[in-house]
């Protein structure tokens, strides 16, 4: 005869609960899965964790079963990609990069995107998804990441890449972007070559960590070149076309020559907002963007913009999950990779001429 309990059945004759899994795992703050992996002794989990998985197996007698260590082994073929949408041409990228190496190594990709208007909420999915058990690793792209958020997200001991922020000082690989001199460089061409002093900049999102490089690298050029920083041509913007062509009033109002969006959504929605104006885009005021999106050099006039590696993004960060899933050692020190940008020079700065630096 069995008798159902809260933790499963028993033998009538026996009553001394034995300690489970479930039970070390919980003592430990830590999942089943990365109990499995102390028990069998390989796979990704920090020395600090793995010894103190081990004190509590002594104290408490936990004798586990085949099915416990081999719960380590079990894999489910599936990495998340949490990204703030799938819409527009830079995520795509990414996801093609993503898809391009996972795919080749017979893994399947599981999307998220956010819920732009609940931030806690997003981070709580993604957080649940990781819990579960139903990824092998994560790819996350969340522009207002915490430090409270990453060391939830650590503790389940799986392998993670945060795209875009630059998170110092926690343990956890990162992959971005050089906004900053991007920017600056952006800036200075259209202070030396077109001889601008009143350039307007156009931000993303406040808590964007994209945008606040973007933005400090606008200022050093404007401050390295002795060109006094005007608050009044900073408009706010949330990288949508639409916030392009609302903040145009606002740039002609105070002067602008040239206007610097924060990206190239936002720079069609000026250029777009200034032709309903009949303003000559490259030859009465200047237009650059930042992204070099596959369409921005078939507008008209084509785009002068910063190149990003939306693709190469996509590609490193699945790399970097798989070398860290495929590694027998503890966890490895994070890696933080900044990639590249470059100027692409085409005609609605002004210039005749298109070329890349």
């Amino acid at each position: 005869m069995l008798f159902l309990c809260g933790i499963g059945f028993i033998r009538e004759c026996d009553f001394t609960l034995k300690t489970t899994i479930d039970d070390i795992a919980k003592m430990a703050g830590v999942s089943k899965s990365t109990v499995s992996r102390a028990l069998n002794g390989t796979g990704y989990i920090s020395k600090e964790k793995k010894a103190k998985i081990l004190e509590l197996v002594k104290i408490h007698n936990y004798v586990p079963d085949s099915k416990a260590i081999n719960l380590s082994k079990k894999k489910t073929m599936i990495i998340g990609l949490v990204l703030p949408s799938v819409a527009g041409p830079f995520y795509s990228e990414v996801i093609q990069g993503v898809e391009e190496v996972l795919s080749a190594n017979r893994y399947f990709t599981i999307f998220m995107t956010f819920d732009e208007n609940s931030s806690e909420k997003n981070r709580e999915m993604y957080i649940s998804l990781i819990s579960s058990g139903r990824v092998d690793g994560m790819i996350i792209f969340d522009p207002e990441v915490n430090k409270s958020t990453v060391d939830k997200v650590m503790k389940f001991e799986i392998p993670i890449v945060y795209l875009g922020e630059d998170i110092h000082g926690m343990n956890v690989d990162t992959i971005l972007v050089d906004n900053f001199n991007g920017a600056y460089s952006m800036t200075e061409h259209l202070i030396k070559i077109h001889k601008h002093e009143r350039i307007a900049f156009i931000t993303g999102p406040a808590k964007s960590f994209d945008s606040v490089e973007r933005l400090r690298g606008y200022k050093s050029a404007l401050e390295n070149n002795d060109i006094k920083f005007d608050v009044n041509l900073v408009c706010r913007g949330d990288f949508t076309k639409e916030s392009g062509k609302n903040a145009v009033e606002s740039c002609l109002k105070n002067g602008a020559t040239a206007i610097f969006a924060a990206n190239d959504e936002m720079a069609l929605g000026v250029i777009e907002e200034l032709e309903r104006r009949k303003i000559k885009v490259g030859k009465e005021i200047a237009v650059v963007g930042f992204d070099d999106t596959f369409w921005s050099r078939y507008i008209q006039p084509p785009l002068t913009t910063i190149h990003q590696p939306m693709h190469s993004i996509g590609k490193m960060a699945a790399k970097m999950i798989l070398d860290r899933m495929n590694s027998n050692d503890v966890v490895k020190s994070p890696m933080r990779i900044v990639l590249s940008t470059r100027l692409i020079v085409r005609n609605s700065c002004g210039c005749e001429i298109i070329f890349t630096n």
